[in-house]
């Protein structure tokens, strides 16, 4: 562990990820590590196997402080406006959100209920938790791709642009991002994101290696420091095969896929809402199929993307000519 914050806050134009080995290809990305790391000394792996947190546990104290460093001008003199913090799957970017806006007293707003997303009900949604200083933790759950799906978000975009909704910082998820910029008719400004884990601030999160390694466990995780420990920690307890898609995957495992990406995780009915192409029995063959390669899980109902399939899951999209994040 070290002392020194390797948290950095940049412009979202500014990110680039690390560099990987000239030799490495990303279909191969969980071979590489396992070559990489077979070698690592089972004593010290064993030593820190009781202090290495767990992909969703690290903490983000640190990150929260480099939000504050990063906006310390915008918020020495509060003014009505928005900025944008995007990050991609697995990554704590909610997390880290509702802990800077627990340490800043500022409030954490709930997301609009269905009703008030086809209606774009702006105001029953803001009038009872309006605040001058807000975050929204996750804007995926403001929208929905189907029949009026963006008719709150069209609405709300506008709104908290212009500043009439005070001062707020605005979480999204890189998928959601990029088809929210495709599709949205604004100009949006202000837009950061972390950048990329690097071997110092992977060693920061516990994770003991020599530097060699762990650049390039970061340039296999895409620097997403989520995905490096979990890749870590697959590695020590001996799984050094990848999570595959599924023989014979095709559109529709495609379209799942997608749509679990871009709305950061459905209920099997809102995946059908989504998918009106799909049949039922279509959505629950792919989702079972997904699950038994553990590709996907389900949380509370909830279906999405597992931290060990994500980048096999934005791999055989890229492959399939989807519109991938930018991370």
């Amino acid at each position: 562990m070290t002392d020194e914050n390797h948290w950095r806050v940049i412009r979202l134009t500014e990110f680039t990820r690390p560099s990987a080995p000239a030799t490495t290809l990303l279909q191969q990305w969980y071979h590489h590590i396992r070559n990489i790391f077979i070698q690592a000394d089972e004593a010290s792996l064993e030593e820190e196997s009781e202090s290495l947190p767990g992909y969703r546990d690290f903490s983000v104290a640190p990150a929260a402080q480099a939000l504050d460093e990063a906006f310390a001008d915008w918020l020495s003199k509060p003014t009505p406006g928005v900025k944008f913090l995007v990050g991609p799957p697995h990554s704590g970017l909610a997390s880290i959100a509702s802990v800077w806006a627990a340490e800043r007293d500022w409030s954490c707003l709930t997301a609009p209920d269905r009703k008030q997303i086809e209606e774009a009900a702006i105001d029953s949604w803001w009038e009872p938790q309006a605040a001058e200083q807000w975050v929204i933790p996750d804007l995926s759950s403001y929208w929905q791709r189907r029949v009026n799906g963006l008719s709150f978000i069209r609405a709300l975009l506008p709104r908290i642009l212009q500043g009439s909704l005070g001062q707020g910082l605005v979480v999204c998820d890189s998928w959601s991002f990029i088809f929210l910029q495709h599709t949205s008719l604004l100009h949006l400004s202000h837009i950061y994101c972390f950048a990329a884990a690097d071997a110092p601030l992977l060693r920061q999160l516990g994770i003991r290696a020599p530097t060699k390694q762990l650049k390039s466990l970061a340039a296999q995780a895409l620097g997403n420091p989520g995905v490096a420990l979990a890749l870590w920690t697959a590695m020590r307890e001996g799984h050094h095969e990848p999570p595959c898609v599924p023989i014979g995957s095709d559109d529709s495992t495609a379209f799942v896929l997608y749509s679990l990406l871009l709305h950061h995780g459905l209920s099997r009915d809102d995946l059908q809402d989504v998918l009106p192409n799909l049949t039922v029995t279509q959505i629950d063959g792919q989702l079972l199929l997904l699950e038994q390669a553990q590709i996907v899980h389900r949380e509370q109902q909830q279906w999405q993307v597992s931290v060990h399939g994500y980048l096999t899951a934005r791999d055989f999209l890229k492959s399939r000519g989807f519109d991938v994040d930018a991370f």
